[in-house]
């Protein structure tokens, strides 16, 4: 086989084997590689940044858990937005709860990640906005609720005047007051839909008690009237009729009991009070027991004879 030998392999010159390269390039060729070191850039720099937001997030995460639940020395703000929440006035619970927000914002020094803080106090602003916006809520439903509360105990002021009150102008004065108060429209924005039921509530009151009270020998008139007035139910007058049967069952035998220990302070020479005895002899007669009268009227006769044998002699007695 013939072997090929080139001119150079044969004759060594001096010209060195270091040759410059001149190939050429294309444009298209030098800014695929461009972009191929910009992409490798680039995903070096997002690794990072998604590193600090991760580290950043997970920090997040453990002091949203730690502020709202707080630890064994200090309540977190769950705790606190409670108590704010269940105050009657929304400016006191609104102020003591941003105050707990504000020990939060001052306290929280150390984070871990790039972004941790920035995350944490937009996430404390949100949070506090959020239930700020609820405390208020909560704390005005329990502001009405007091100055409901306190309107009906000053409702049962008034309603108390008008049934007990001896004084005719007293009594008078709280009934127009009663009106003007149930009539006005702050009552009525205050108590809404249920301002009907207030007043009705009230007006039954007034009535129902009202005729309970009077005495013995009005009851009859009294659940006579009770059984045209509107502003009692059939049940009322039937607790009303209930109360006068029970009351004077009671009253009978309260009345028998204190007759016969009149009686026998009389015997011992005691002389009990005889008005004492008029009345419940008045009070047998108004519950239409006319054993009581009679019993009254025999204690009536022997203390008379009593004390007309007191002031006797002995001589006079025996004839």
């Amino acid at each position: 086989m013939a072997i090929k030998l080139y001119k150079s392999q044969l004759e060594p010159t001096s010209k060195t084997s270091n040759v410059m390269d001149t190939r050429r390039i294309s444009m298209s060729e030098a800014g695929s590689i461009g972009q191929a070191m910009k992409g490798f850039l680039k995903s070096g720099e997002n690794l990072y940044i998604k590193h600090q937001q991760i580290t950043s997030e997970n920090d997040l995460l453990e002091k949203k858990k730690n502020v709202m639940n707080g630890n064994e020395t200090e309540q977190g703000l769950s705790a606190h937005k409670l108590i704010a929440s269940q105050m009657k006035n929304p400016d006191d619970g609104i102020n003591y709860f941003q105050n707990e927000v504000k020990k939060v914002k001052d306290t929280t020094k150390e984070f871990k990640g790039l972004f941790a803080k920035k995350y944490f106090n937009n996430w404390l602003t949100k949070q506090s906005l959020e239930d700020t916006n609820e405390i208020r809520i909560s704390t005005t439903k329990n502001l009405i609720e007091d100055n409901r509360s306190k309107n009906l105990e000053y409702i049962e002021t008034l309603k108390k005047k008008i049934l007990y009150a001896e004084n005719v102008e007293t009594r008078t004065a709280a009934e127009f007051e009663l009106k003007e108060l149930l009539d006005s429209k702050k009552f009525s924005d205050l108590f809404g839909e249920k301002v009907e039921e207030v007043k009705s509530s009230t007006s039954r009151d007034i009535a129902f008690y009202g005729y309970k009270n009077v005495p013995i020998d009005q009851r009859a008139g009294a659940l006579s009237a009770a059984k045209k007035d509107d502003r009692l139910s059939i049940e009322d007058v039937e607790k009303l009729q209930s109360h006068f049967k029970t009351s004077s069952s009671t009253s009978t035998k309260l009345i028998n009991s204190q007759l016969t220990k009149m009686d026998t302070m009389t015997d011992d020479g005691v002389i009990p009070d005889i008005s004492v005895i008029e009345n419940y002899e008045a009070t047998g007669v108004a519950l239409n027991k006319p054993e009581l009268v009679l019993k009254a009227q025999k204690l009536k006769a022997k203390i008379a004879l009593v004390q007309s044998l007191n002031v006797m002699t002995p001589l006079q007695i025996e004839s």
